[in-house]
């Protein structure tokens, strides 16, 4: 039992646990590794040289495709030029002496001291690719032919040129080592078939391609039809392997007197197939490091063995630090504070974030402390400002009847505003109707009137849409009354005040405008910094408080904005949500 005490010991310390789960799983990862690594690596080199033989099959047909694109092209300007496309369809139709006096007639009929025909613009267009050897264009029905060679040399060379025969006119041999692109010919009229054009290009491109790519393994490609014919073949592979060759896109493995990996891809423009054959033994020279990564991993699984140990001494004995002051958090003494290192790592960064955890803790009690005494200050204050408004319209409307009977119509009317004013503010809800927003607005501005009677004018429109919007209550007021108290001139008459409500999206834009004294640039500037901020008091109801609440209610994408010119105008936008029913 004594000899088993060292062995409890070190299995209830965090550190020695760790350390040997970390040995282990390094010793079994490495010998895993160490035992299947040949296998996955020769499957990566193999894989690797396959993705690079087909970005070499896609570049191939990459070639093949701008071949046809260039011979299309061609075509497609001959059917865009009308006198170039009636001269070939001529030519097609008939024999080359009647072409002949065609084209001279033509010419003699021109303004022109240039003769332009088909003949010099295939010559042109064609002949810009290095590559073109020959061009065939052929009526198959009336056996009228023309041929063009701007390789002399190279068609000569493949015994494609019958000495002393024409060259527009005699049937050449069929090409070898060639590539041929052909687009059929309309009549541009009746769009009956004239023939067909057939363009010889040299596979000196992909010749080219094929010798610059840096290959490490030693491939094949070949350049099949659908029948099966060879036209284009680079390096060598077994006779055996090229006639089995199916013609299909595919990926597969061919044991062949050796093992071989095909990898086939179809061109879709000329139906031709690509195929990279690549030998087995070739790709098995690149496996040469197997001894290297064999020292490498031990190498690495000393290391990454010894170095944690060292590490996780020095993690032991800061952790077991972290463990106690949480002890001492956890019994109730918040101001412990962990002791924290230069080192930038895991266990710094935890014992910053406690130690800022109980920052925040300490800071977090505080403020809901003062929060609680603002909420009950703020409680009290609403409750002064709302004692009994009941005695007031009461008590406004025995005055007013007290008025009538003594003869004072005009106070009557006031009184019965002011009532109505009162009334209004007596609404407890969240939400109002804003044709009662618009009515409260309405009584406060012909209370004003009445004092200064032909001195103000009016507008108050509303959408029709938005007759049905909900809106916080006591919106309109503040902006009318400071309007009323600060911008209007007793000495005009034609002070005017405009509230319009409009529809914008999903929101609902207020806007106030009025022509008063307007508001000067810092004055302005300072009251919208103070919106922006929310600096305001709640015991008061003016601009500050409508900002507030609607950014409380609705959010940062709500509320008032302020734009006026000194002496000239002022203009307050509020923007609320489209709401058509309370929420």
């Amino acid at each position: 039992m004594k000899a088993l005490q060292p062995i409890r010991r070190i299995s209830k310390r965090m550190f020695y646990r760790v350390f040997l789960t970390y040995s282990l799983i390094i010793f079994l990862t490495m010998t895993v590794l160490f035992v299947f690594l040949t296998d996955y690596y020769s499957d990566f080199i193999v894989q690797r040289e396959i993705d690079r033989q087909e970005t070499i099959i896609n570049e191939i047909k990459s070639e093949l495709q701008g071949k046809h694109q260039f011979v299309r092209q061609g075509i497609q300007q001959l059917y865009q030029e009308q006198p170039l496309i009636e001269d070939l369809a001529f030519a097609l139709q008939h024999d080359y002496q009647d072409y002949i006096g065609y084209r001279l007639d033509k010419f003699s009929n021109s303004d022109s001291f240039v003769p332009y025909n088909f003949d010099i613009f295939v010559k042109n267009y064609f002949s810009r690719d290095p590559e073109s050897i020959a061009l065939r264009i052929r009526n198959e029905s009336l056996g009228t032919e023309y041929m063009y060679l701007f390789d002399h040399s190279r068609w000569k060379q493949g015994n494609h040129y019958k000495e002393g025969a024409s060259p527009i006119t005699d049937e050449p041999s069929e090409p070898k080592d060639m590539f041929v692109v052909e687009e059929q010919i309309n009549d541009p009229v009746s769009m009956d078939r004239l023939g067909k054009a057939m363009v010889y290009f040299g596979y000196d491109s992909i010749d080219g391609l094929l010798t610059l790519t840096d290959m490490p393994a030693k491939s094949a490609f070949i350049i099949t039809n659908e029948e099966g014919d060879i036209l284009y073949s680079y390096g060598k592979a077994p006779a055996s392997l090229i006639d089995g060759l199916s013609y299909s896109a595919e990926q597969k493995k061919v044991d062949d007197h050796g093992r071989y990996y095909i990898q086939s891809s179809i061109e879709p423009v000329s139906g031709h197939m690509v195929t990279a054959i690549v030998p087995e033994k070739e790709i098995a020279q690149l496996f040469t490091y197997k001894t290297t990564i064999f020292f490498l991993l031990i190498l690495l699984t000393t290391v990454a063995i010894i170095l944690p140990y060292f590490a996780l001494r020095g993690y032991s004995k800061r952790l077991d630090e972290i463990m106690n002051k949480m002890k001492e958090v956890q019994e109730g003494n918040i101001d412990a504070r962990i002791e924290t290192t230069h080192v930038d790592d895991d266990l710094t960064d935890i014992s910053h974030t406690i130690n800022k955890t109980l920052d925040d803790l300490n800071d977090y009690i505080d403020k809901v402390y003062r929060s609680k005494l603002k909420q009950t200050e703020a409680e009290l204050a609403n409750l002064q400002a709302q004692i009994n408004p009941h005695f007031l319209y009461n008590t406004l409307e025995a005055i007013r009847m007290k008025s009538l009977s003594e003869g004072g119509r005009t106070s009557a009317k006031m009184i019965v505003q002011l009532a109505h004013l009162f009334r209004y503010s007596l609404k407890s809800a969240d939400l109002v109707p804003v044709e009662d927003e618009i009515n409260h607005a309405y009584q406060y501005i012909e209370l004003f009137k009445v004092r200064f009677p032909d001195q103000l004018t009016t507008e108050l429109y509303v959408e029709e849409e938005l007759k049905s919007l909900y809106l916080p209550p006591f919106i309109l007021q503040p902006f009318i009354e400071n309007f009323l108290i600060h911008g209007f001139r007793r000495d005009r008459q034609d002070n005017h005040l405009s509230v319009s409500i409009h529809k914008m999206g999903d929101t609902a834009k207020i806007i106030i405008e009025d022509n008063g004294t307007g508001i000067e640039q810092d004055r302005l500037h300072t009251i919208m910094e103070g919106l922006k901020e929310e600096v305001g008091s709640t015991s008061s109801i003016g601009v500050g408080n409508v900002h507030r609440r609607i950014r409380l209610k609705y959010g940062e994408g709500y509320g008032v904005e302020i734009k006026s010119i000194a002496g000239v105008k002022t203009t307050v936008q509020i923007t609320l949500p489209f709401m058509k029913e309370v929420q």
